[in-house]
């Protein structure tokens, strides 16, 4: 059991430049607030006296933070000696948290990090990832410790669930006026997720081909003429503009798709019935989906099928030209 001994401080004693074991981030929540407000501070917060005479905080730094903003002092403090290690205290704050809440991505990326000054990687992953609800794995071990390269702004939306942590580490390796440019372009209209991820590596894959930055591929006249089309709902715009990037990077496929539509459409194929080209229309094998409910639907369009394999316009879908 760690030795502490409680005393009263002033918050002027705090030492709130020192983040050693800050692993907090994130608006102060208002129902903490509240509970401070209204019936004070319950859980003492445990500092720790540093060799300057300022104290460090290691648990407690939003209570700490509120009790400022309320201008409540003295407080009463754990204080633990100055013989405890730095990491030590580090992994106090840690297993405090973590025992009270989950952390978000952004914390999770912080207890990598700081304790990465005091483990090895193989440590960090075996102990820290688990406890973080992550898999084990030194690829995420990776992701998470670059998402504090990122700027503010980029950091806030991730912790406040408005960016996933996925699009975070996509955007990661990116100059910061192209993190910029994705950042606001998912801001202002509704991607989902994997859409997301599937237009950062298109726009990047456009600009890598035409020497051109992800930035100035999303602030292209034709991207820019359908983030603006307002008379269509923001629904439609993000299809669009999605047709749009995925034409730019593969003309030729996204020409043969719409060719192919056209003519499965001409072909008025039974209801249940789907056409499903091979990957990419590379290759021979095509397939046939079929859904029904009772053996004499199955033995009809079965029948149906085989009327139609015969038809010109069927065969004329799987021409590559």
């Amino acid at each position: 059991m760690t030795e502490k001994e409680s005393y009263s401080i002033q918050l002027d004693e705090v030492d709130w430049n020192d983040a050693s074991c800050l692993i907090t981030y994130g608006p102060l929540p208002d129902k903490l607030t509240l509970s401070i407000q209204t019936v004070g501070l319950i859980q003492k917060p445990l500092l720790q006296r540093n060799r300057d005479g300022l104290l460090r905080i290691v648990c407690g730094s939003r209570r700490l933070a509120v009790c400022q903003q309320l201008g409540l002092e003295p407080l009463s403090c754990e204080i633990l000696p100055t013989s405890i290690s730095p990491e030590t205290c580090l992994r106090m704050a840690i297993y405090d948290n973590i025992a009270q809440r989950d952390l978000n991505p952004v914390e999770k990326s912080l207890v990598l990090t700081k304790m990465a000054q005091h483990e090895d990687q193989a440590q960090l992953i075996q102990e820290f990832m688990p406890l973080l609800n992550l898999e084990p794995s030194t690829v995420i071990f990776g992701r998470y410790k670059k998402l504090l390269l990122m700027e503010e702004s980029i950091l806030d939306a991730i912790a406040g669930g408005t960016l996933h942590e996925r699009i975070g580490f996509v955007l990661s390796p990116l100059e910061q006026g192209d993190r910029f440019a994705f950042f606001n372009f998912f801001q202002e209209l509704p991607f989902s997720v994997s859409v997301q991820e599937e237009l950062v590596e298109t726009v990047v894959e456009i600009g890598r081909r035409d020497n051109l930055t992800p930035r100035e591929v999303l602030d292209s006249a034709e991207v820019n003429d359908l983030r603006r089309a307002h008379k269509r709902s923001a629904r439609q715009r993000v299809q669009e503009i999605r047709k749009q990037l995925l034409a730019t990077r593969a003309p030729r496929l996204t020409a043969r798709e719409e060719r192919f539509d056209r003519e499965v459409g001409k072909l008025k194929l039974p209801a249940g019935v789907r056409v499903v080209p091979p990957p990419y229309f590379e290759g021979p094998r095509w397939s046939l989906e079929c859904t029904f409910e009772r053996g004499d639907e199955l033995a009809t369009r079965l029948r149906q099928l085989a009327e139609l394999a015969d038809q010109p316009e069927f065969k004329q879908i799987m021409e590559s030209e």
